[in-house]
């Protein structure tokens, strides 16, 4: 991968990287949306999210 050479973009074509980029995040998100309703309503369960700028890694630490 260290080999790879950047591709230089118009702005116009980064713009419609940017917007590929986006919808297909949006649709993820609408996915798993979907995946949670689905889990509450028919197995109960609870997702709690947690509070941005959390670690989900206690205690660890880079040395």
């Amino acid at each position: 991968m260290g080999n790879e050479v950047k591709k230089v973009l118009t702005p116009e074509q980064r713009i419609k990287e940017l917007e590929a980029q986006l919808k297909a995040a949006n649709e993820k998100a609408q996915l798993f949306e979907a995946m949670i309703d689905v889990l509450k309503k028919d197995y109960g369960v609870r997702i709690v999210k947690k509070p941005l700028g959390r670690s989900s890694h206690k205690g660890s630490s880079k040395d």
